[in-house]
Parts: C-alpha cells; structure tokens; sequence
C-alpha cells in the first residue's frame, strides 16, 4: 500500500496546530503497518531558510492564463520521506495563512501536488487530503488525470479536522482554477474547498467518532451538515492519537525531572515545585494547580472560564498558570486576572513547546471547556504526563476522557454536558475537594489515565484498513 497524505502544515517544519502534529505523526505510524506514506506540503519560507531539504526538480501548472512555476524539494524525517512544494511567490511568508490570496494560493497548491507526482515518481494507491486547504484535490484529480493510467486508480480520502473552517472564496475565482465548473465546487453562491472534497472524494474522515456524529447536526455543523448526510455511508469518524515518542515523561528533556507511571508521586511533585517557582508562584503548600496550553478562541470555551474564576479564586486554593494566544480579548483577561491575583494567576502568552511540556508536567488539572473539539490533543497529553483534564463531553473530548465516578473511583479526568459556566464551576470544585481531601482516589486516577494507550496504533491500523478497503473495491 502506497499513500501519499497531502496537507497545509506538518510537524516538525511548520506548525500552527493540531493538524501538524497528526501529520508529522500518522505517517510513522501507517509505516510501522508496512504502508509506504508520504507527505507533501508548501515549501513555506520557515522550512525553506533551514537550508536542509534537496532539490529533485520541478513542472509547471496552469492558473488562468499563467503558467506557475512547481519546485520540488525533498527532505527524510524520522524515515518519513516529506515533499515541499516550492513557489516563493504564494509560500515564501513570514505565516502560513491568513493572507488575501489564500484562496490562490491553495488551489495552486492542489493543482501543484498532482504534477508532482511525476516529478516524485511516486504514484500512490490513496491521496489523503486534510482540510480546506487540500479540499479541490480530488476534482482536479477526476477532472483532469481521469485518461492517465497512473493517476485513475488513485483513490481519495478527505479527512475535516475543523469544519468551521471550510475555505470559502468567491464564486469569480474559477476563472484561474483549470477545471470545468461543478455544482460540487459551489455552496451558498461561492466557491468552497471543504464542499468540494465532500462531495468527490472517494471517503470522508473525521477525526473522532463524537464529532462525525456532531458535524450532521445543524448546531455543529456550519452549514455543510446537510452535505455530509449525502455522504453518510461513506463518512466515518477515527481518533487522533498523539506522538508517544514526543511526549513522553519518562525521556522528555523539556522536563525539570523525568517520571513515568511508577514514579509519578515524585516526578510530578518536582515538576510542580519547579514550574511554580519559575512562574513566581509560592511552592511552599500543597494547592491544585490549574493548566492550560490553548489557542484563545472562541471555540476553545475560555467564555466560559471569564465569569466564574474569580469565584473560585476567592473560595478555593488552587492556582492557574495558563498558556495561549489568540484573540485580544482573552489575551487581555488574562493579563488582568495576572494583574489582579499576582500570586495565584499567571499567565504566558504565546507559545513555546518546552514551556508547554513543563506545563503539561507540572499541573495538576488539565482545562479545556471547549465549545466543540473535533479531537483534541492537549487531553491526551495531559493524561500521558498524569494531569488529569477536565473537559466538556463533546467532540474528540467526549470519546477520550473517562468521567470520574464517585461511587467506584474510576475514571481518566472529570467531566460536564452543558456549555455553561456554572456546570464548569462545579466540576472544578469537584476537582479541587478531590485534591485537597482524597490524595488516594486523585493518584490513582492519574494510574488511570497514564495507563491509558492513546499512541497512533490503533487509528493507523483503522486508516490502513480504510485504505485496502477503497483500493480493492
């Protein structure tokens, strides 16, 4: 089996979230299942000035009434063989998205990645398309290759890893997209990437089973739910795992003080007194501590953290020490609460991959009362350093994390339904009496939850099995 996974981002060359850590970790895994799996992405400016990847050649494609110049270049990670597509004109950026073009942009890009495969000499059995950015792919393919041997027996699969980001553009843009015009392309008079995939690739994904069952839904589907259900037979929901080998406790060098499941008690207590200290929190008495490594938007439920924290600044013990960026007003809040509680509430904003792991470490709890969460990493993480998280039941969130239980002392985390703060507040004080007044029920719950195998196995062998299935049918 040969797969080729196509997608905007990959980790470890350019990264802006979620979807770069499934790519720069699925591959590897569909490797360890004897599948050949590629990827292919932009040469964006921040992988090319590394100076590391080696040029194999180049083609042309058409846009309009130019001809676009399509550098390949190559480069072998962790025995994963990646290709970049080159253009400096659409790539060389300081950011991966958010430009003007963008639309341009990644219709050259899908474009670009069919011709490449000639100049690759690598035709692969699946093309695995991820999110809007790759969403014209599988029409270019059937539009434009359908009379060449090698390119007619590709199968598609398009995997949405956030619906609410579908790539809309409008409709006067076909006049540069070498392709004839479909009612596939067009939703709600424009041009829209993730509708086109839906409609014309040969399998649709998603990235747990909870959200393909949320994306049919008129609340969580934004508008393409109705599409979807056209698809419903061939629409199916695998979970993301997370890179075992990243994130690990017992070899992380981002750690103060490495553990594992026999070592936690210590190796956490380290992490905690350290990360407290270079936050410039007192780790002088036993508290819960609260953490949270998250982009802040508005789907990440931080709406719902703003009106209760004070409460529970006031009535508990615990301590924050919280992590993100995004928009103004979240960022703001934060400063605030730092501003307002110095030695209970601290904050970073931005991101940084060591400071994360040490947050992910040193905490006791895990936030993240997301509004959707089509997966989710950060739980998984947590649960693998031993921070228990506390989640909404929805998504990736929902599928991964094991609702405490009183009566049994079972469970990975704790849990609540409803989008509201009030439903958040109770679970976290249900957290916080936990900590302060059964430390037995609170460490085995973290046995629990490190315990648990949330590596790419399992899910490599479902898209693995996904792909036999499609190519022998």
């Amino acid at each position: 089996m040969k797969a080729l996974i196509c997608a905007s981002e990959g980790a470890p060359f350019a990264k802006t979230g979620g979807l770069a850590d499934v790519i720069g970790a699925l591959p590897k895994a569909l490797k360890e299942n004897g599948c050949d799996a590629r990827v292919i992405m932009p040469f964006y400016k921040r992988i090319k000035d590394q100076n590391t990847s080696y040029y194999l050649g180049y083609a042309y494609v058409r846009l309009g009434q130019r001809m676009e110049y399509v550098g390949i270049f190559h480069e072998e990670r962790d025995g994963v063989d990646f290709y970049f597509v080159d253009n400096d004109k659409y790539f060389y950026r300081e950011s991966l998205y958010g430009y003007n073009d963008d639309g341009e942009r990644y219709a050259f890009f899908n474009f670009a990645v069919l011709e490449a495969l000639k100049v690759i000499g690598f035709f692969p059995d699946i093309i695995h398309c991820n999110d809007w950015q790759t969403g014209l792919l599988p029409y270019i393919l059937k539009c434009n290759y359908w009379q060449y041997p090698e390119y007619n027996r590709i199968k598609t699969v398009f995997s949405i890893h956030n619906i609410q980001y579908q790539g809309i553009f409008p409709l006067d843009m076909m006049s540069i997209l070498y392709i004839p015009y479909s009612s596939s392309l067009e939703f709600g008079g424009c041009i829209n990437f993730m509708k086109t995939a839906i409609m014309e690739a040969d399998s649709i994904t998603t990235v747990s089973p909870t959200y393909r069952d949320e994306v049919l839904t008129d609340y969580y589907g934004y508008k393409l739910n109705s599409v979807l259900g056209m698809r419903y037979f061939n629409f199916m929901g695998i979970i993301n795992g997370i890179d075992t080998d990243k994130y690990n406790p017992k070899t992380d060098k981002n750690l103060y003080k490495n553990y594992d499941i026999k070592t936690f008690k210590a190796g956490k207590a380290a992490n905690k007194k350290a990360l407290l200290e270079d936050f410039g929190l007192d780790s002088s008495e036993d508290v819960p501590v609260f953490g949270l490594v998250s982009r802040l938007v508005d789907q990440k439920g931080i709406d719902l953290l703003m009106p209760i924290i004070d409460d529970i600044i006031y009535n508990s013990n615990a301590k924050f020490i919280l992590m993100g960026s995004g928009d103004a007003v979240y960022e703001n809040f934060f400063r605030s609460l730092e501003g307002r509680y110095p030695d209970r509430f601290k904050s970073y904003i931005g991101y940084s991959d060591p400071v994360a792991q040490k947050i992910y470490a040193g905490c006791d709890i895990f936030l993240m009362p997301s509004k959707f969460e089509p997966c989710g990493l950060g739980q998984m993480i947590a649960m693998r350093y031993g921070t228990l998280p506390l989640v909404r039941e929805t998504g990736g969130l929902k599928d991964t994390v094991q609702a405490y239980n009183q009566f049994t002392g079972e469970g990975t985390g704790f849990t609540f339904t409803n989008f509201d703060p009030y439903d958040l507040k109770e679970v976290m004080y249900l957290a916080i009496y936990l900590y302060n007044n059964d430390k037995e029920v609170f460490n085995s719950m973290i046995k629990q939850a490190m315990s648990k195998d949330y590596s790419w196995k399992q899910s490599a062998a479902i898209y693995l099995e996904l792909f036999n299935n499609l190519v022998n049918s």
